[in-house]
């Protein structure tokens, strides 16, 4: 089989993504292969986010209030993946509730109230790939870096209001939304670009 059977533009090889073999024709509705990622995409965050403590890489050198939030970006990371192989929004959300699902069977430690946070997150994604949209940078770097540190920051104003955490100083409040914001931008959206960039090139298929 050659090449040119695949339909693959000469800039993509030039990079050196793999043809992956998978005819489809466009669709605006979710197909079978973006309900495939987005269930086992979201099986796989809600394990991982579950049972592997990354929190503990920040507090042996962190140790104040908030400092976790320099890693909560591996939350949102998956819905990031899954968007980069589809580019259908919807496939964000589906996968945030197969996540939030699972994290509840782990035994989340807020219950129910997890799925929603997953949902939560899920729709500030959207809306942050939307804003970068409308000004020219969907499909950048930088705007796949913003994108992420808005779908993964709103989660850390709202556990902070529901823990009621009034007691603290002002500044710990500053540095745990900072510290939310800038760990979207560096592993919910740069490294969910990087991710899905190489899961590309090795040749998975795309549905877009």
């Amino acid at each position: 089989m050659k090449v040119e059977d695949f339909d693959i533009k000469e800039s993509d090889s030039k990079e050196g993504y793999r043809p992956s073999g998978y005819s489809h024709e466009k669709s605006k509705g979710l197909t079978l292969l973006d309900l495939l990622y987005s269930t086992i995409i979201g099986v796989m965050g809600g394990v991982i986010s579950s049972l592997i403590p990354f929190s503990l890489l920040i507090k042996v050198w962190y140790p104040l209030t908030g400092g976790t939030q320099l890693v909560s970006g591996h939350h949102v990371i998956w819905a990031v993946i899954v968007y980069g192989l589809t580019h259908k929004k919807p496939t964000i959300i589906l996968t945030m509730i197969t996540k939030g699902v699972l994290e509840f069977l782990f035994g989340d430690a807020w219950g129910l109230l997890i799925i929603l946070v997953n949902i939560m997150e899920g729709f500030f994604l959207i809306t942050g790939f939307m804003l970068m949209e409308k000004i020219g940078e969907g499909d950048t770097k930088l705007g796949w870096g913003i994108a992420g540190g808005l779908g993964n920051f709103f989660q850390a104003p709202f556990f902070w209001i529901i823990n009621q955490r009034w007691y603290l100083h002002w500044v710990l409040w500053v540095l745990a939304f900072m510290f939310a914001f800038i760990s979207g931008i560096l592993i919910t959206g740069l490294l969910g670009k990087i991710t899905k960039d190489y899961l590309i090139k090795a040749g998975v298929p795309t549905t877009f």
